[in-house]
């Protein structure tokens, strides 16, 4: 890994990586790595890089923001366009734009960093390993779609206060921010992190939208779990863990999505039914209060989508774009 340190508005720091796929294949390699931030008062920040596969694979580039030197990765870097995402070939002067002004008018800090990342986009088939945040995740196939076989635990994690009324203790901060259960952190380690709806959506309301899951990847819309619950022929205990429920609710996991019942954080701070139930939010909104969401129960087999208030806290995960 090299780093590139260069003072300017933001102190960005850019940092060269990628990431290793377990199959033998050699690793598309990021350099020259630098940036320019335009001087008409609109911060927006102008990065370039060279990228060589020796494969000449086409490659999924990457972006990631750290606040804190790089201690974790979850400031926002949604706001980009340019030579990122699929379909990137080798060559020299890439160029992104990361339009900071929009994203973060008002934040400031002088430990940002900004990581680079290649990977081999089309190099073996869905159940690679991906890295994303510093954290690797394993990929399922089920039936048409490639799902992420974990919860999402990527940001800052963020207290969840018990007032008793209806709130959220995140905003849109520019940070990706999360609730663990029952405030411990271990939990996010185990379960995946919970995340308000508007929170996972990176405050957008588009059906689909990445969100917070990694670049090529993006929040199910409830039509997307719809076919997911098709594939599996609605049967809820082929998508939990093994060792999952109870009864005729028993997780037998043939899917492969692994969900593990990792529970919920009610909208007004308290938290609830680890072990017994699993909520996942889609990126489809019901009105503007509501947006919908799939679930499971220990203790039978059915798989249900509903909808309820954005300001609980659900579990994510990530499906191919």
């Amino acid at each position: 890994m090299r780093t590139i340190y260069k003072l300017l508005f933001l102190f960005l720091v850019l940092v060269n990586s990628n990431i290793l796929f377990a199959q033998t294949n050699h690793a598309p390699v990021v350099t020259n790595v630098d940036f320019t931030i335009r001087p008409d008062g609109s911060k927006i920040v102008d990065i370039t890089y060279d990228v060589f596969d020796a494969d000449s694979d086409t490659l999924k580039v990457t972006i990631e923001a750290s606040s804190d030197g790089g201690a974790t990765w979850g400031l926002s870097c949604a706001n980009i366009s340019g030579a990122i995402g699929k379909d990137i070939t080798s060559g020299a002067g890439k160029t992104i734009v990361w339009n900071t002004g929009v994203e973060h008018p008002n934040f400031y800090s002088p430990t940002v960093q900004i990581r680079i990342t290649a990977n081999d986009l089309y190099f073996g088939t869905c159940g690679d390993q991906l890295i994303y945040a510093g954290k690797s995740y394993n990929t399922v196939q089920i039936g048409s779609q490639c799902w992420l076989k974990e919860n999402l635990d990527v940001g800052v994690y963020a207290a969840s206060t018990s007032t008793g009324s209806s709130h959220s203790d995140v905003s849109n901060n520019g940070l990706i921010e999360k609730y663990c259960y029952n405030n411990d952190t271990a939990n996010c380690t185990s379960y995946g992190g919970l995340y308000d709806w508007n929170e996972a959506m990176a405050y957008s309301t588009t059906p689909g939208t990445k969100g917070i899951c990694p670049t090529g990847w993006h929040i199910p819309t409830k039509a997307e779990f719809e076919t997911l619950i098709a594939a599996v022929g609605n049967d809820g205990n082929a998508l939990k863990a093994v060792g999952q429920g109870t009864g005729s609710g028993v997780g037998t996991n043939t899917s492969g999505f692994s969900a593990l019942l990792a529970g919920n954080r009610f909208n007004n701070g308290y938290f609830y039914t680890l072990g017994t139930n699993t909520t996942f939010w889609s990126s489809t909104e019901s009105n503007a209060a509501y947006a919908y969401y799939f679930y499971l129960w220990n203790n039978d087999s059915s798989i249900g989508v509903g909808n309820f208030y954005k300001d609980h806290g659900f579990s994510v995960r990530c499906l191919e774009d």
